[in-house]
C-alpha cells in the first residue's frame, strides 16, 4: 500500500507526529510507502526555520516517504520557494486555503499554479467546510483553475466533505485532471463534517473510475486504529481487487510519475 496526506512535525511541535512515529504507524497498518506534507509555515515555530527545508533534510533516512511541501501560494514568492522545493526532492504541495486565506481562483497566483504545472508537481487541496467565509475556498473556484492548466495534478482532499461532496463530485466529473483524495471520509463519529460515507466512494468508483481516487490516512489526526479501519473498510467495498489496488496507491503512484 502506498498512502496519501500524512502530516509530518518536528517533535518539538508534535511529538505523536514525527517521521519516526509515521514509521510505526505505517507498519502497524501494513502500509509500504506514504507522502508526507511539511508542517503549515503558519503553525511552525521559528526555531524550527523552513519547514520545507526540514522536511527534504529528514528524507534521506526514511526511503519510504516522499515528502510534499506546505507553501502559501499568495505568498510573495511562492514561485520561488515553489521550484526550490522541487531543487530539494519535494514531489508536491499541500494547500489550505481556510488556514492560508487565499482564494482559490485568485488570479494573483496563476503564476504558482502555471509552475506546479510546468514542474509536474501535484497540488493537493483541503476541501470541506474549515471554518472561513466557503466563498473563498468553495470546490467549484478550482473548476477555473483546473480548466486554465489542464494538465496541472489537482488532488481534492475529503472530496468536498459531506456538505460539499456533490460540488466536489460536479468538479471530478469536468476535469479528467482533479483526483478524489479519500482522507477522514469514512469515520462518522470523529469526522463528521467530512464523511462521505461508503456508499459515497463507491459512488465515486463508479462514476469518476477508481483510477482517480487517493486514500490518505490524514495522520496523525488519525490513529493507528482509525488507519485501520479505514482500511478495513475499504478492502469490504463492493469493487475490483484493481479499483481498491487504485486506490490504496495505484492512483498515487501514477500521478507521482506522470511528467
Amino acid at each position: 500500500m502506498f498512502v496519501n496526506h500524512c502530516h509530518v512535525f518536528p517533535e518539538s511541535m508534535r511529538t505523536d507526529g514525527t517521521l519516526e512515529a509515521l514509521i510505526e504507524t505505517m507498519k502497524e497498518c501494513g502500509i509500504d510507502r506514504a507522502v508526507a506534507f511539511a508542517p503549515f509555515e503558519e503553525w511552525t515555530p521559528s526555531s524550527v526555520g523552513d519547514p520545507n527545508e526540514w522536511l527534504a533534510k529528514m528524507l534521506p533516512s526514511y526511503p519510504e516517504i516522499v515528502g510534499f511541501a506546505c507553501i502559501n501560494p499568495s505568498s510573495r514568492d511562492s514561485v520561488k520557494r515553489l521550484e526550490k522545493a522541487w531543487s530539494l526532492g519535494l514531489l508536491g504541495v499541500k494547500l489550505h486555503p481556510a488556514i492560508q486565506r487565499f482564494r482559490l481562483n485568485d488570479r494573483g497566483i496563476y503564476g504558482f499554479y502555471s509552475k506546479a504545472q510546468e514542474l509536474g508537481m501535484v497540488l493537493d487541496f483541503h476541501t470541506g467546510v474549515h471554518g472561513w467565509r466557503i466563498l473563498e475556498y468553495h470546490p467549484l473556484l478550482l473548476d477555473d483553475v483546473a480548466y486554465t492548466f489542464p494538465e496541472l495534478k489537482i488532488v481534492i482532499e475529503h472530496v468536498g466533505g459531506r456538505s460539499l461532496y456533490n460540488d466536489a463530485l460536479t468538479l471530478l466529473l469536468n476535469n479528467e485532471n482533479v483526483y478524489a483524495g479519500i482522507s477522514s471520509c469514512l469515520n462518522e463519529e470523529k469526522h463528521k463534517a467530512w464523511y462521505v460515507g461508503p456508499e459515497g466512494v463507491e459512488e465515486l468508483a463508479r462514476v469518476v473510475g477508481a483510477d482517480r481516487m487517493i486514500y490518505g490516512t490524514d495522520f496523525p489526526y488519525n490513529g493507528v486504529q482509525e488507519i485501520k479501519r479505514d482500511i478495513e473498510t475499504i478492502m469490504g467495498l463492493k469493487l475490483t481487487d484493481g479499483e481498491k489496488d487504485s486506490i490504496m496507491g495505484g492512483c498515487l503512484e501514477g500521478i507521482l510519475t506522470k511528467r
